[in-house]
């Protein structure tokens, strides 16, 4: 199997870029042939010349299907999998692969296709679907969902616009998502894509191995960006209100709130932003971890990484985290928003300790089911392989006829 990955950095690194490396490894250490096609947005150099140009070129940029096309005939790949063609890239490269015969996966990492944000939020409205299955998405230009610019939001629905239009997105073979609520939304949305079309493939992370709920110091945590979205000023309300132990690691606009915060209450403890290695011995050491997210989320690492440490999951209920944390199987789930019902909830794990082994288990074995690297590529391999059959037969008998 020869297989071509594809991917756009964008000018700031982000979790995207880190998925896409951990597949390229994935792959190689299983003996797959893999070759690579980067594409930067550095041609946004901030000139007025330079990003006019490149947001043309954004649209379909016949530079990114020529140099794709020389890859093609130089590698002969069996398939091509593009993370993301924004903006360089384009949707030129789709092109390209299917006028080669090619069968073509797309991960879609977020909701860029359908929602400007990309995250199916927005400013003093999480989560919203306004956009959702808007041909063009009017609401997220006016409001400008993207950057805070009305300009970048018109942009980026120009190009999704136009390929929906002109039926690009239709022809790529899979669009490969993490969790069945993200299926469920794009195969509702204006893409009109067909139910075949969109797969479900989780992400992976390593074996970080069972740790015995009576190893845990006493304390809870919280992994992640310090935003409204991220629901972090239910679970100050909630720690200033019970006083118990709560770990804080992570950045974000919303830091200062949470310094007031271990000011007020000491048991309240604020770590800051850590190396995963740090983030990871935490884990292992906590009595649980709490997401108390108020958006959808996609896939979020750190609950993987809870899982695969054996930690149980205090989380809020919210659509698409109520699927990927099981309420009294992987951890327990609260009423979204609702700091009291956090409180209610950290009070019930508290004094249910005969229950912790359970949860731990059974967050764990979820790990070994859903998340481990051999059961991610398994399951692209299976993908690869069904498409590329699919793929040869159709070239035979064109070829035949």
């Amino acid at each position: 199997m020869r297989v071509l990955l594809i991917h756009n950095y964008y000018q700031q690194g982000g979790g995207e870029d880190t998925v896409f490396e951990q597949e390229i490894n994935l792959l190689r250490d299983n003996g797959v042939t893999v070759e690579t096609l980067i594409f930067d947005n550095d041609s946004f150099d901030g000139t007025l010349v330079g990003n006019a140009l490149s947001a043309v070129r954004s649209l379909y940029n016949t530079q990114s299907a020529r140099r794709l096309d020389r890859v093609i005939r130089q590698f002969r790949p069996d398939i091509v999998h593009i993370h993301n063609l924004f903006y360089t890239a384009s949707a030129a490269v789709i092109w390209m692969a299917k006028k080669r015969h090619l069968p073509v996966v797309m991960t879609l990492h977020n909701y860029r296709l359908v929602c400007v944000n990309g995250l199916l939020m927005r400013g003093g409205i999480t989560p919203c679907e306004t956009c959702l299955t808007q041909l063009v998405p009017l609401a997220g230009i006016r409001n400008a969902c993207f950057r805070g610019s009305m300009a970048q939001s018109a942009h980026l629905s120009a190009i999704t616009l136009l390929h929906k239009v002109t039926g690009i997105w239709k022809s790529v073979d899979r669009f490969m998502v993490v969790t069945d609520f993200a299926r469920q939304k794009i195969l509702s949305s204006s893409l009109r894509l067909r139910s075949e079309q969109v797969c479900v493939k989780p992400n992976f992370v390593a074996d970080a191995g069972y740790t015995n709920p009576e190893e845990r110091a006493d304390f809870f945590l919280y992994v992640g960006r310090l935003t409204a979205e991220k629901g972090i000023s239910v679970l100050l309300q909630a720690a200033e209100k019970e006083g118990f132990r709560l770990d804080i690691i992570g950045d974000g606009p919303l830091m200062d709130d949470v310094l007031r915060a271990t000011e007020r209450t000491a048991t309240i403890r604020y770590r800051g932003k850590q190396p995963r290695e740090v983030v990871l011995t935490a884990l292992k050491k906590c009595r649980a971890l709490i997401v108390p997210s108020l958006w959808y989320e996609g896939l979020p690492t750190v609950i993987l990484e809870a899982f695969a440490s054996a930690t149980p999951v205090i989380c809020s209920d919210q659509q698409n985290l109520n699927q990927i944390v099981k309420n009294g199987q992987t951890g327990l789930l609260f009423k979204t928003g609702d700091s009291a019902d956090l409180i209610r909830v950290l009070q019930t794990f508290t004094l249910h300790s005969d229950h912790l082994h359970h949860l731990a288990q059974q967050a764990y074995d979820e790990f070994l089911t859903r998340y481990t690297k051999t059961v991610s590529f398994k399951a692209t391999l299976a993908l690869y392989e069904e498409l590329v059959g699919t793929v040869n037969e159709a070239v035979s008998v064109l070829e035949n006829s």
